[in-house]
């Protein structure tokens, strides 16, 4: 059975946020990939987040999140179709997921792996814990 993935909210849903994972996971790892031979990078590789779903849902959130980038950058003028507007809507909300899973340090901006982390990785600023 052949899917439509236009039509597939929750693969797109899931496909946006394998990819904002994957894209920091990346980013984190981009230093120690330049500074490694060829068994580590194929070893740091290999600790990616995988992607699970066909690539045509990959393709289809990539489209998404370059038209949200043009939207927010006025690259593109007049009215979206109903798809495209349910697409953003779902970047949106994978994007806000996202945020809250990795919410940035108060001192250096920089994304955390978690709400819960006690420290910023990159600067080492220690974070308060709530109490209840």
């Amino acid at each position: 059975m052949k899917i439509d993935t236009a039509y597939d909210v929750e693969g797109l849903s899931q496909a946006l946020s394998e990819l904002l994972e994957n894209g920091f996971a990346q980013a984190r790892v981009t230093r120690s990939l330049d500074d490694s031979d060829d068994e580590g990078r194929d070893r740091i590789s290999g600790s990616l987040p995988p992607l699970t779903l066909s690539p045509g849902y990959y393709k289809l959130a990539e489209y998404f999140l370059w038209l949200e980038k043009c939207k927010d950058n006025d690259l593109i003028k007049g009215a979206f179709t109903l798809a495209e507007s349910e697409g953003l809507i779902a970047v949106a909300e994978a994007r806000a997921q996202f945020e809250r899973n990795h919410p940035p340090c108060g001192a250096c901006g920089a994304l955390q792996d978690s709400p819960f982390a006690t420290g910023c990785h990159k600067c080492g600023a220690e974070f308060m814990r709530r109490s209840s």
